[in-house]
């Protein structure tokens, strides 16, 4: 197959069987087959965190402002009650800085979502605390944000849905090791 073939035949898959196509075509002795996944990865997540934020956090039902936020509210909600942790606990669930971890206990703060509070444990350490206002309203939509992502999946068999949790979780331990 000819070069201008093979870019044409790619452009019947997906936009990075495009790219993969283009770079053997430009540099053949190149090994870029490691953006088989990793393209795919990194483009998969922008387009589902562009959807959640399309279908949910822009509606009037989830006015979360972001899935950054969504997230630590999640982290809060799932801890059980009183649903509180600390700003560090918070930091390991999320993978955050400093920095940007206070951006939002800010905004949310702002928004009725959480309350800081000193620690009953430790009174230099504070906790952050859903409101019992935020724990109703994230109550009232989370199912949504959960039917999203099935729906996003469903193009999947239950199999697959299994191989690729799997792979991520492998993954995802690999990288947590290496960044210690």
């Amino acid at each position: 197959m000819g070069e201008d073939n093979e870019i044409n035949a790619a452009r019947d898959g997906d936009s990075v069987d495009v790219m993969l196509a283009e770079w053997r075509s430009e540099w053949p002795e190149l090994d870029v087959s490691s953006s088989a996944v990793m393209a795919r990865l990194l483009r998969a997540a922008r387009l589902v965190e562009e959807l959640l934020a399309t279908r949910l956090r822009r509606s009037a039902e989830m006015p979360i402002a972001n899935v950054g936020d969504f997230d630590l509210l999640q982290a809060l909600r799932r801890s059980g009650a009183p649903y509180a942790l600390t700003p560090g606990q918070l930091r390991q669930a999320l993978v955050v800085s400093s920095a940007g971890l206070t951006g939002r206990l800010k905004r949310l703060e702002g928004e009725g979502w959480i309350e800081r509070c000193p620690s009953p444990v430790d009174g230099r350490s504070t906790l952050v605390r859903l409101t019992e206002e935020g724990r109703a309203r994230f109550d009232r939509t989370v199912e949504r944000h959960f039917q999203v992502e099935r729906d996003v999946l469903s193009v999947l068999d239950p199999e697959e849905r299994t191989v690729i949790a799997d792979a991520l979780r492998k993954l995802l331990l690999s990288l947590k090791q290496d960044t210690r």
